[in-house]
């Protein structure tokens, strides 16, 4: 086990019990484009299924609590879609498993109420810069919202962003840590500001990390901080935290201390036999699925090129029509939903053109309905389900009955 001596900002008095944390690269997509370490696009990431399956091989091969952290290479939040589908999935099938996120801040407020409702566990924030001079040497761009912002604007949004991630995770409930880059010549000298910052802001700990140079970024001729000068910033963090009353009951984020918890060898996960992480069927023996099963059933979707739900039923003039069985999903071709002035109105125009459009689909998807359409539809029996996102997975999801965004 690593020394259960606590970082700065950590109660001494927490638990010592070792905890096993998984770090599952899980953004193909930056939010914001670092200076210290340029994001790359060809790193490997980890999809949902790949977690589900490195998740129920560690609750079979190891001891004690197991925390899933998700991080990176970019913000989690960038990729809604899995994050939330793994939050999802695992407070269904592994409730004991605890889960946490390492975010930059600017995404949080879009997706609180699901990751609230998914069950999060905890939030780490990395904040490292307590000035807008300080954070645009830090940002080279930010791409928010469908807009590239500047080195500038992205550093703005940064700043404004991170404070406003402290409140919601205090509004909110959920525990809170922060993690800070000491980067020399960068921002060794804020650190007492990020650590009062922090503090004010609600964090229960701040961790410092040091910087890790990468070749050609343009941080790197920075290097790395010396133990002396790591160690001087972790005494300053430690005296401002001092301030702090002291926790009464142990806090989530005692629990997933960085020099308590045990990191989780992938590769070590990968020689599971993955037979040994399904349940135990009845007593005829049967085995249980670890995800459920897809539901065969043909689905309709509002899509303008069959790639991404991303058009209102009242607004897209064709329906994709798709095929999705256990084993694959195939396009059977489109349905034209006619022009009509009505329609773009309630969403529906003349029921029984409109109804032939969909007939026999178990479910109609699409970014928005009206109140008719709903009505309509579930008169005859067919689903219907708001989302957006890729085809083939919100699919995927909806066959397997673990979408919950439904009408």
């Amino acid at each position: 086990m690593t020394s259960d001596t606590p970082p700065a900002g950590s109660t001494a008095s927490g638990p010592s019990l070792g905890i096993w944390r998984l770090n599952l690269p899980a953004a193909p997509r930056p939010l914001m484009l670092r200076r210290d370490r340029p994001f790359d696009a060809e790193a490997p990431v980890i999809d949902v299924p790949d977690v589900m399956r490195y998740v129920a091989s560690a609750r079979t091969s190891l001891r004690g609590p197991l925390v899933l952290e998700i991080e990176g290479p970019g913000d989690p939040l960038s990729s809604p879609e899995s994050v939330l589908r793994i939050l999802a999935l695992l407070r269904e099938h592994h409730p004991d498993v605890l889960t946490g996120l390492v975010i930059d801040g600017p995404l949080l407020a879009d997706y609180t109420e699901e990751l609230t409702s998914f069950g999060l566990g905890y939030l780490v924030l990395r904040f490292d810069a307590a000035t807008l001079r300080t954070a645009e040497r830090l940002v080279a761009a930010a791409d928010y919202r469908a807009d590239t912002l500047d080195r500038p604007a992205a550093a703005r949004l940064l700043l404004e962003e991170s404070k406003r991630a402290f409140a919601i995770a205090e509004r909110e409930g959920l525990p809170l840590a922060v993690r800070t880059t000491l980067i020399p010549t960068a921002n060794d000298r804020e650190i007492e500001a990020i650590a009062r910052l922090a503090l004010a802001g609600g964090a229960e700990r701040l961790d410092l990390v040091p910087h890790q140079p990468v070749d050609g970024a343009p941080l790197s001729r920075g290097g790395a901080p010396t133990e002396t000068e790591l160690e001087e910033a972790r005494e300053v963090v430690e005296r401002v935290f001092a301030a702090a009353p002291p926790a009464t009951e142990p806090r989530v984020t005692d629990w997933i201390n960085p020099r308590r918890a045990k990191p989780v060898d992938v590769d070590r996960l990968e020689a599971v036999d993955v037979m040994r992480t399904l349940p135990a069927g009845a007593e005829e023996g049967e085995t249980a699925d670890l995800l459920p099963r897809r539901q065969a059933q043909v689905i309709a979707v509002a899509s303008r090129d069959g790639t991404l739900v991303d058009a209102t039923l009242a607004g897209t003039p064709l329906l994709h029509i798709y095929a999705v069985t256990g084993r694959q999903i195939r396009c059977l071709g489109t349905r034209a939903l006619l022009e009509n002035p009505r329609r773009r109105y309630d969403g529906v125009g003349d029921a029984r053109t409109f109804l032939r459009a969909v007939v026999g689909c178990r479910a109609v998807v699409a970014t928005g309905f009206s109140a008719r359409a709903v009505t309509l539809l579930r008169a005859v029996g067919i689903r219907t389900v708001a989302v957006g996102g890729p085809v083939e997975a919100v699919l995927d999801r909806v066959a397997r009955g673990t979408l919950r965004q439904a009408t």
